[in-house]
Order: C-alpha cells, then structure tokens, then sequence
C-alpha cells in the first residue's frame, strides 16, 4: 500500500504546480481600477516566459545535457557534473530570457511584466517537469491501493522497482517538491523583473551576468545541500532555497518597482 500521506503530498505538490503559476497570472489579469484593467496586455509577457523556457531548456540544454550525459569522455561527464551543471541552467536560460525580451516585450517594459514573464517561465517549467510527472505517479499510487492486479500486465522488471519505489518513498520527498516548485517560481520572478531591468536601465550585460550568477548560485546551494548526507538534507535544501528567494526579493525585486514604466511603451 501507498502511504495516505504520500498520495496527499502527490496531490498537492501537482496542484501547486498547476494552479499555482495559473492562479497568479489571473490574478494579475483581472485586476482592475474604476472598472479598467490596471495591468493591459499582461498575457503577452506570460506568453514570452513559457516560450523562453521551453526554447532554453526543452529545445536546446535539456537534450545537449542527455547527449554529453551518453558520452565517454572526461570532459564531458565534467559539463554534466552537478556543480557546472547548476551555473549551465543559469547560462542558457538567462540568455534565453534576455533574447526573449529583446525580442518580445519591446514595448512592455513595466515591473509586472518581469512579474508575469516569471510567473510564465516558471510555471511552464513546473507543469512539464514535475507537475505532469506527480500526476502519473498519483495515478499509479491510487491503482496500486484500489486495483493493484492491472499492474499484472506490466513486465516484473517494471512492476516490481515501480511499486517498491511508491511504497517505500518517503512522504515528506513529495511535499518538499512542491515546496521546492514555489522556490523555483519565485527565483524565476526576481530573475526575469532583474533581466527586465536591465533592459529598462541600459545594462543588460550588468543584468545578464548577475541573473546567471544568482541562478547558478542558487542551484548549486541546493544541490551540494540535498547531496551532503546532513540530516534532514532535504530539508535544509528546500530552506535555503526559500531563504536565497525571499532575500532576493527583499533586497531587489520589491524595491525595483519605482524603477519601471507603468504602462506599456508606445
């Protein structure tokens, strides 16, 4: 059997993944004043967020990383290792943010587009990476409590490490996932309002270099904390992920907000 508390920390962590980035975009779109929308035109820079992802990581590092992954050589296994791997995240995706702004927000230049540029990026990233995943696990989790004999037609070399895997995970990994997603969406905010900035100020380069550092740095954090064996490792990965966030947000992205336009440029 799976663990009540797992298939509850499935169901949640997929519904933070869903309607987390979704039910922040409509928030943001229906708001009004005096019965006008205060933020027009907000959906094109959520648009250009997922379209940044999708070009930065799905198209282009996602299947370059497989590829050095598949290969025999030092070099490249050293291009895969998690430290270089964290700063090449940073690399592509920043550069894709940045190009994607250039190319699309040319007259969308105001704080909450960098907000909702984020909120795309980071949410597209959510759903397929680990939102879409949670629900096919939440699927098998609930057929292996109700009706585990269809599991029969699945080959034992599958069937078996699957159910293991279901039932002897630990609950709390599924609860941090999606704690670990708010993280990510946040971070992904402050680095597109930051990137945005940049543009606004004259000083991509400025912007470009910091966004792919902090992303980088941030990775990183985590991953040497969830790989250190400290107790609670988990834990203290996903905390340190939210304290990097909120300290992000603290000293730029909230205070970056007189700096923008309020309205699109014309």
């Amino acid at each position: 059997m799976v663990p009540v508390s797992s298939i509850v920390g499935m169901a949640l962590t997929s519904v933070i993944c869903m309607l987390v980035p979704v039910g922040g975009f409509v928030w943001i779109a229906t708001r009004r004043d005096a019965g006008v929308r205060r933020y027009p035109k907000v959906g094109r820079a959520f648009a250009a967020g997922m379209l940044a992802f999708v070009a930065s990581q799905l198209l282009t590092r996602i299947p370059l990383m497989a590829w050095l992954g598949s290969q025999d050589l030092s070099w490249a296994q050293w291009l895969v290792s998690a430290p270089v791997a964290s700063f090449t995240a940073g690399l592509f995706e920043e550069t894709g943010r940045l190009l994607v702004m250039l190319w699309l927000l040319r007259r969308f230049h105001r704080w909450i587009d960098g907000v909702s540029f984020g909120l795309g990026h980071g949410g597209i990233e959510a759903v397929l990476l680990v939102g879409l995943n949670q629900l096919v696990t939440l699927g098998l989790a609930i057929l292996v409590n109700i009706d585990p004999g269809k599991l029969d037609q699945m080959p034992a070399g599958v069937r078996e490490p699957l159910v293991t895997a279901l039932t002897m995970r630990p609950p709390l990994d599924y609860y941090l996932a999606g704690v670990e997603r708010i993280g990510a969406i946040g971070l992904h905010i402050g680095l597109s309002v930051l990137i945005l900035w940049g543009i606004v100020a004259g000083r991509r380069a400025l912007a470009w270099v910091s966004a792919v550092l902090i992303h980088g740095v941030s990775n990183l954090v985590v991953v040497l904390l969830a790989t250190s064996g400290l107790p609670g490792a988990s834990v203290l990965a996903e905390v340190a992920l939210l304290a990097l966030v909120a300290g992000f947000w603290t000293l730029f992205v909230l205070r970056s907000r007189p700096w923008f336009p309020t309205m699109p440029l014309r």
